[in-house]
């Protein structure tokens, strides 16, 4: 589940529109040349494949708009608030894949449900229709941008999921698809709840340090990738603007040993072996010294964060395991 941090002009929108042209990036992808030939296929078992499924879920009139790489729903009666939110996540899907440069495992695929969970899974991000109810989005009433960060984050979370890194726990994910809504959706609504959040992680990481490398007992354990977070950015800042793209291709030539890891025995130990891969690609970035800052901040090189079981009542609040990793392979 991928939901804990999130926190254009329309055009006449009929039924089904035409895919969104899209156009070369202007700077270098981190792709392959021939994949923007890709063609993706839906998820298997889909619950709504068809407009026609999605309105009998809904029990009213839908709007499905189609592009290459992502398809919305969503009621009729909001066709035009939808047809704005399906520009502005076409332009960050594109986005998305200018940095990380493999497109996701199937089409995007975005629902408006009355009781839409807000997360995203295997391609598929559920909404309920409160991003479709304008006059109530402080950003597009003094903005007039869509509230679209929730979205681009799911969808950052497929990319990256695509490529098989693992570092962080959601926080690969979070911190591209802030860079992403940035570049599509800026708003200085969405500059302050950056602001918020990175000051609160970096309270968390002070206070982390100040007890000398052990997550604070006062905050709950689902919450210690705030410290990976404030990592990450510190080198961002220090690396410059390419950091992401940089990452992505050193990752994404990896995929064979990084999708080999699913025959290693265990969950734990799959996710140990591509978190190790993945700090070992953050380490060959020219200048970083990523390990060392790793160790120097207590955070494992070789054991995912996930794998420390950090919601589980007996965690030590550390982020370095107490024994080596098992990596047995069956």
């Amino acid at each position: 589940m991928w939901c804990r941090v999130a926190a254009v002009i329309a055009v006449a929108v009929l039924t089904r529109v035409a895919p969104a042209q899209t156009t070369a990036p202007a700077t270098t992808s981190a792709s392959q040349p021939a994949a923007a030939a890709v063609e993706q296929p839906l998820k298997p078992n889909l619950k709504f494949p068809t407009k026609e499924s999605y309105e009998r879920e809904i029990g009213e009139p839908a709007v499905l708009l189609d592009g290459k790489h992502l398809w919305l729903f969503a009621p009729q009666r909001k066709s035009k608030e939808a047809g704005i939110i399906f520009r502005s996540l076409t332009a960050a899907y594109d986005e998305l894949y200018r940095i990380v440069g493999v497109h996701t495992k199937y089409k995007m695929i975005v629902y408006h449900l009355p009781k839409g969970w807000g997360g995203t899974s295997e391609c598929v991000i559920e909404y309920d229709y409160g991003n479709l109810d304008f006059d109530k989005s402080e950003e597009w009433r003094k903005h007039k941008v869509p509230h679209v960060s929730g979205y681009i984050e799911e969808m950052a979370h497929n990319f990256v999921g695509t490529t098989r890194a693992q570092f962080g726990w959601e926080m690969i994910g979070w911190s591209v698809g802030v860079k992403v809504t940035q570049r599509v959706a800026p708003n200085p609504i969405f500059a302050r709840s950056v602001q918020a959040t990175r000051a609160e992680q970096a309270k968390t990481f002070a206070r982390y340090k100040q007890l000398g490398n052990l997550f604070p007992p006062e905050l709950e354990g689902n919450l210690c990738d705030r410290i990976h977070a404030h990592v990450l950015w510190l080198c961002e800042q220090r690396y410059g603007p390419n950091f992401w793209p940089d990452f992505f291709r050193e990752i994404n030539p990896q995929r064979k040993s990084l999708d080999g890891a699913i025959h290693i025995k265990g969950e734990d130990n799959v996710r140990n072996e591509r978190c190790r891969i993945t700090v070992d690609c953050f380490d060959r970035m020219r200048g970083l010294q990523f390990k060392r800052l790793l160790a120097q901040h207590g955070i494992s090189t070789t054991v995912d964060v996930k794998s420390l079981h950090p919601t589980d009542p007996k965690w030590n609040r550390k982020l370095t395991p107490a024994t080596a990793p098992s990596t047995a392979t069956g």
